[in-house]
């Protein structure tokens, strides 16, 4: 693996575990420290950006990088807990911005992949970029509600039930994505 590579999987293994880490950090150090290390891995991130990336993810480090400027300096716990909002919130936008600039987003991957698609594909991806999109303000709106429970409920939430659903919402699509390329005609092969 790659040196970019590496720092890719170290970014999203931090993102993925960041509910735990606050969870288990904050008895030990104080909310500034946590601030300051999602700004360092964000860094690092945006070192690895591919250019092709950088239209789609640069705004979003952006904005993950104020949010985590504003926690380091108001040392406020409560804001660490709205990160997984202010993630949900951005890919929700970035869904929905695609969406009204006519090119949905998940389109515009599968097309940066050289992948064959039939005459259905661009309708379904515009339909399923909207259902994404849905999800992450969904997600959001839950994961600001679990803030202002405990701190065991915001972390099972976030760092465990938010990533099950997302599965679940991955797999329900294949399944259904199944059944709707039989009914258009569509082979896999």
């Amino acid at each position: 693996m790659t040196r970019q590579g590496l720092i890719r999987a170290f970014f999203l293994l931090c993102v993925a575990a960041y509910p735990f880490i606050i969870f288990f950090g904050l008895s030990y150090l104080p909310p500034s420290a946590f601030g300051l290390a999602l700004l360092v891995l964000l860094a690092l991130r945006f070192g690895v950006l591919l250019p092709d990336e950088r239209p789609i993810l640069l705004p979003a480090l952006v904005i993950y990088v104020i949010y985590a400027a504003t926690a380091t300096i108001s040392q406020s716990q409560m804001l660490l807990l709205y990160y997984p909002a202010v993630v949900n919130l951005t890919l929700g936008g970035v869904f929905l911005n695609s969406l009204r600039s006519g090119d949905p987003l998940l389109l515009r991957i599968i097309r940066a992949r050289g992948t064959t698609m039939t005459v259905h594909a661009p309708s379904y991806l515009y339909w399923l970029t909207g259902i994404w999109a849905a999800f992450f303000i969904v997600n959001a709106a839950i994961s600001i509600w679990t803030s202002t429970q405990s701190l065991e409920i915001w972390t099972l939430y976030n760092g465990f039930l938010a990533y099950i659903a997302i599965g679940v919402l991955a797999a329900g699509e294949f399944v259904f994505r199944y059944f709707y390329k039989r009914r258009m005609g569509v082979s896999d092969s």
